[in-house]
């Protein structure tokens, strides 16, 4: 049976999206030089195609990236082919390239302006890389990609910290900065580390986070937006959760100190699974529009509704979690 199109937005300014694959049989294949190879071209290939990366963790067997994705008219075309060069020549002008003929043009702006495209070709580069360093063939990969549709709003700052979080959760390290290959690592390291990281929506979202706490504007100006970002990570790690790791109470208050005033603490504690089982997660508008947009796809006449991430009385007003998902397919 011919599987399903992918589920995207038709204007990428919409919203964001939420992927995650894993490796065959979920079998820990990534190891520290391969979190490094997948980490480098995950950079590489983020500054071809049209996708800004907001964040990500690399685990030992699977990934996890947030993304957005450009318009393909805000793209160039004097910049179409730069990127082209990137692709196949780092950067050098070197492979012949017709600029008369639009046809090219236009096939080389839809390629890198196509979000299955992009996770293809990473996928496919780690495959042929680690079967030549393994002598293997084949795929590593266990299944497609997952891809949950994000609002830009609560959802979208919930999820970037559920993947921050990961290697802690794992128990991998003791604060989350400290893994290195994760975006936070990247944030706080900063420079060239964190140049290829969307500021863009790091700013849009601590900004946000800034108003929910109370902050004064003029305290945005003179506090780290990753100092900021650390905040919300740190509040959330220290919440245990069962067969999880977490991070140390008295480490957690020791790096937040004084400067850390915890309001809406965020709580993965309970349905966890909408972030990576979703279809669609944002407010029960968007989730409803959404579905109504893509009914086809859900091959059903019945109408669904965004049902909360959690119940009313567990939510606390104006907090992150006051968010709505739509699951499982009918």
């Amino acid at each position: 049976m011919a599987r399903r199109a992918r589920l995207k937005y038709e204007d990428p300014r919409d919203g964001y999206y939420h992927l995650i694959s894993r490796t065959v049989l979920k079998s820990f294949l990534l190891d520290d030089g391969g979190k490094e190879k997948f980490m480098g071209l995950l950079r590489e290939l983020a500054q071809v195609y049209f996708v800004k990366v907001v964040s990500f963790a690399i685990m030992s067997n699977h990934v996890h990236m947030i993304v957005r994705m450009l318009g393909q008219d805000e793209i160039s075309d004097d910049e179409v082919r730069q990127r082209f060069h990137q692709y196949y020549n780092a950067g050098v002008s070197k492979r012949f390239w017709k600029p008369y003929l639009e046809e090219d043009l236009a096939y080389f702006r839809g390629r890198f302006g196509d979000l299955s495209r992009f996770m293809q070709d990473l996928k496919q580069r780690f495959s042929r890389w680690n079967n030549k360093k393994m002598d293997n063939h084949g795929t590593i990969w266990g299944e497609r990609f997952k891809s949950v549709m994000l609002e830009s709003g609560r959802a979208l700052t919930a999820c970037m910290v559920y993947v921050e979080l990961n290697s802690v959760r794992a128990g991998l390290v003791t604060r989350p900065e400290e893994y290195r290959w994760c975006s936070l690592s990247h944030y706080v390291t900063g420079g060239r580390a964190a140049s290829w990281l969307d500021h863009e929506t790091l700013r849009t979202r601590m900004e946000w986070r800034v108003a929910l706490d109370g902050d004064s504007e003029k305290t945005i100006k003179t506090q780290s937006l990753v100092k900021k970002y650390l905040q919300v990570v740190y509040r959330e790690g220290m919440i245990e959760r069962e067969g999880k790791a977490s991070l140390k109470q008295e480490r957690g208050e020791s790096a937040l100190a004084d400067n850390f005033q915890a309001t809406g603490a965020l709580s993965f504690r309970r349905r966890i699974r909408h972030f990576s089982e979703g279809v669609f997660l944002g407010g029960q508008e968007f989730c409803e529009t959404q579905f109504g947009m893509f009914r086809d796809y859900f091959k059903t006449k019945k109408e669904r509704k965004g049902q909360p991430v959690l119940p009313r009385q567990a939510q606390e007003q104006g907090g992150l979690l006051d968010i709505y998902a739509i699951r499982k397919l009918t």
